[in-house]
């Protein structure tokens, strides 16, 4: 862990840093090498190098042996507090490939082939390298790796074309390191621009290379995937390229400032811990974005932005990168709002791509209001903080307050702004101070300095209501959603639909409410309904009275697709408070599904219900509903037309979550078996849903279970069938997991691990499980001690209790707390004791609605 005050003495000590790399990507386990760090110092008690690694095998300093210390991830030279100017240090090393995700990670597929890639936000490419691990220390990077002559290897730069002539090899040959070998290339990049550590890119293996034929402005651009994958990418290739393209040609223009780096790959990689990781010129992605069936066209959007998110990251991000993790924000709110922006105007697909931004808002939404919520630039102590903060609040709530910004400011504006940070700025960092010292030149008076403070300083949600109504006169209530902790009452402006008695249309206007908690506003229109923050331009939580509720849900068909979204969200809000009932909810919205007629509609309420199923109804209830729920799709899916593919993509989904009871397996199973059964192509991830379920009920045979497993592995043949199996296979291997879990020993990935812990904490066990709730929470503080956080994290969210027991998980949540010296570890608990507290209210009034 890398502390904000040891970063900042280090880089006021320390400038013009240079790394050399000469690595040996070998078959197996291990990698070695040796790099060298040239780098200007100041001050010498500023010189230190993190190094989360294995072995060391020597360091020098201008040629010279010396002694060095290893403690807590630090390595420090010993007797020389003295060095001043330039300085040349060299580190040999050898380390174990990753198993976790980060740091250069490691994957054997099905077939036997090793794929290697690297991921280093926020504090990891000192896992793979000694260095200076933190985003102000930029430096350039030259990489000379060695790989079996089958592999490619991929990094930040193109490769240096010619015969490889390099002095500094033979000396590092000489070590003993990069020997030739018949079996073994070895390749030489051209030197990056300055990056921050976290931002370079290895990634090596057997992967399949899709090369891009018509290029943008000479920038070269390729797809990588594993061997099994290629018939899938090679098919949305095209779309990708053109996606791209098209992204960098808009952002160009809107950033004033072409695209900074050579070249443009995207590389798709297995067991990926995250989405995608924006490293410059070799942007990382996770392969389930590789589709390997038809999806709904929302699961296309969101590979869109995907792609787009990581675009943006080269300018924002890359090009000028944040100097400490308090500013974050910089990069992901900024990136999660551009992309979507981007769509909008380049990806032509039949989708509201604002309404897919909502659903990415939601997520902020919920994170305001839990008791962790923080500032979106806030004070980060540490790298370990630093991984907290990758949450709904940078990433969601920050953007959707960019758009408020982009929509103040207006495009020509906003573009100017970003033309004049690109160019001041670029190849350096920058802090919130420099960022808004460009914005303001576009704004008049302090405006935006109060926006600034009121919406970026200060955190937590508002809620406004609509609370009276008096003809002409419509009173307006704004309240904290966490008055305690967070009581800021802001200026909110924001759109408002009138409608008549009738669910007409009158006017759409916009108002802008005092920071109090009570305005009152006179309209044209009297008595009319009023539809809060219309079509979503603003970051707040709204609320309606019953009788509200009920005149939007009788005319939500007058609504267009946000708005629809937005009243709805509202009344599922009522549930998640424990306000209403979820029976409630689902009586309300379950007549609605029946008529409705947009997809993206249709698909946030079948979530919102599996939500509900899940958390907000006790378990005894559960089936009951999931039948009900199951009763409705498979309805919906009979009025369906053939020829409405996207609807019947989103419906089977569902139909395969929820088709749990025996009838509906039995029914699922004829699907299964025959693609001429009434629904017909059941797709491979639903096939897959539908034989968990069938594995985890105990009235179907055994060994008719295996050979529908059988069978779909030969439909798959992807390492997917691996995953599957992990799972069914410690289905009925319960007693001998939980000791695996304790001593887990990083030979079996993450995502391996992963499935066992999903059937380990599986409903079938529910009365086995209450004898592991308490150790559970005994074992956590160890966890997180001990093991890698990446494990930590898994182990927290993968085996917390599952059962009705809420009170008991607040109270050893409570004690856990106490002893709890992780950041990371207090932050889960904390939402936790929120989560569950939440469940408790809902359950209340689930069993008694009085």
């Amino acid at each position: 862990m890398l502390t904000k005050q040891q970063a900042f003495k280090r880089s006021e000590s320390l400038s013009e840093v240079d790394y050399r790399i000469y690595v040996e990507l070998l078959r197996g386990k291990v990698y070695r090498g040796v790099i060298f760090i040239s780098v200007h110092i100041h001050k010498s008690d500023g010189l230190f190098f993190d190094w989360q690694g294995g072995k060391l095998d020597g360091v020098t300093v201008n040629g010279n042996a010396v002694e060095w210390k290893l403690e807590e991830g630090f390595i420090t030279l010993v007797g020389q507090e003295n060095l001043q100017g330039q300085t040349e240090i060299r580190i040999n090393f050898e380390n174990e490939y990753s198993t976790t995700g980060y740091g250069l990670h490691s994957f054997i597929d099905s077939d036997e082939q090793q794929y290697l890639y690297s991921q280093c936000e926020p504090h990891h490419f000192s896992k793979m390298f000694p260095c200076f691990d933190q985003p102000d220390l930029k430096g350039t990077l030259k990489l000379i790796a060695q790989a079996p002559k089958e592999w490619k290897i991929i990094s930040n730069e193109k490769k240096v074309e010619g015969n490889l002539q390099n002095i500094e090899l033979v000396l590092v040959q000489e070590l003993g390191y990069i020997q030739h070998k018949d079996d073994y290339q070895i390749q030489e990049f051209v030197k990056t621009k300055k990056l921050s550590t976290y931002l370079y890119a290895v990634v090596a293996g057997p992967y399949e290379e899709i090369k891009c034929e018509e290029l943008h402005n000479g920038i070269e651009m390729s797809l990588f995937c594993r061997v099994s994958l290629k018939q899938f990418l090679q098919g949305d290739s095209n779309d990708i390229f053109k996606l791209t393209k098209d992204g960098m040609k808009y952002y160009e223009q809107l950033f004033q400032f072409p695209y900074p780096f050579s070249k443009y790959d995207q590389i798709f990689c297995p067991e990926y811990a995250t989405g995608a990781m924006e490293n410059a010129g070799a942007v990382t992605i996770n392969d389930n974005q590789i589709f390997k069936e038809e999806v709904p066209i929302d699961q296309i959007a969101q590979r869109g932005n995907v792609l787009l998110h990581e675009l943006s990251h080269m300018w924002f991000g890359d090009l000028v990168t944040m100097k400490w993790w308090d500013d974050l924000w910089l990069n992901e709110s900024f990136a999660e709002f551009i992309s979507h922006l981007c769509q909008t105007k380049v990806h032509n697909i039949p989708i509201d791509h604002w309404v897919e931004f909502l659903k990415s808002k939601i997520w902020g939404y919920i994170t305001d209001q839990r008791n962790t919520t923080h500032p979106i630039f806030c004070d980060v102590q540490n790298t370990d903080q630093a991984d907290n903060i990758f949450d709904g609040i940078t990433y969601a709530k920050g953007a959707a307050l960019l758009k408020q910004l982009f929509t103040m400011m207006g495009e020509q504006k906003f573009s100017q702004a970003m033309g004049q940070y690109f160019n001041k700025y670029q190849y350096s960092n920058t802090t919130l101070a420099d960022f808004f010292g460009v914005l303001k030149q576009q704004f008049e008076g302090d405006y935006l300095l109060q926006w600034q403070q009121d919406w970026i300083m200060k955190a937590g949600l508002n809620l406004v209501e609509l609370t009276s109504v008096n003809e002409k006169s419509y009173t307006f209530k704004q309240t904290a959603t966490l008055k305690d902790l967070h009581p800021t009452l802001r200026n909110q402006m924001f759109k408002v639909g009138l409608y008549d008695h009738d669910g007409k249309e009158l006017e759409v206007k916009l108002i802008q409410l005092n920071p109090t908690e009570e305005t009152v506003l006179e309209f044209e229109h009297q008595n009319a309904y009023v539809l809060l923050n219309f079509d979503d331009g603003s970051f707040v939580k709204t609320s309606y009275s019953q009788q509200q509720a009920d005149f939007f849900l009788k005319n939500l068909s007058n609504l267009s697709t946000i708005n629809r979204v937005l009243v709805l969200r509202s009344i599922w809000d009522q549930v998640r408070d424990g306000l209403t009932g979820f029976t409630t909810f689902i009586n309300g919205v379950l007549k609605s599904l029946l008529n409705e007629t947009d997809d993206a509609v249709l698909q946030m309420v079948l979530e919102w219900c599996t939500g509900g199923v899940s958390f907000y109804c006790p378990i005894k209830h559960r089936q009951t509903f999931e039948n009900e729920l199951a009763h409705v799709i498979i309805e919906l899916l009979r009025k369906c037309p053939k020829e409405n593919k996207n609807k019947r993509l989103i419906l089977l989904d569902y139909l395969a979550l929820w088709g749990t009871s025996q009838q509906n397996l039995e029914f699922l199973l004829q699907h299964i078996n025959s693609d001429d059964a009434e629904f017909g192509f059941i797709g491979l991830s639903n096939g897959w849903r539908i034989i968990r379920n069938i594995f985890a009920n105990l009235n179907i045979p055994k060994e008719q279970k295996w050979q529908l497993f059988e069978k779909w592995a030969q439909r798959d043949g992807t390492d997917e069938v691996r995953l599957q199996k992990r799972f069914l296979e410690n289905l009925f291997n319960f007693d001998k997991l939980w000791d695996y879990f304790i001593n887990y020993n990083k030979e079996e990935s993450i995502p391996m691990v992963r499935e066992a812990m999903a059937a380990f904490n599986h409903k079938i066990y529910l009365e086995q499980l209450q004898t592991y709730e308490q150790k559970y929470f005994e074992a956590l503080p160890t966890i997180f001690s001990t093991k890698s956080s990446e494990y930590a994290k898994e182990f927290y969210h993968s085996l917390y209790p599952i059962n009705d027991n809420i009170n008991s998980y607040i109270e050893l949540c409570e004690k856990t707390l106490l002893k709890s010296q992780h950041d990371i570890l207090t932050k889960f608990l904390k939402d936790s004791i929120d989560a569950d507290q939440r469940r408790l209210k809902t359950y209340k009034f689930f069993l008694d609605p009085k």
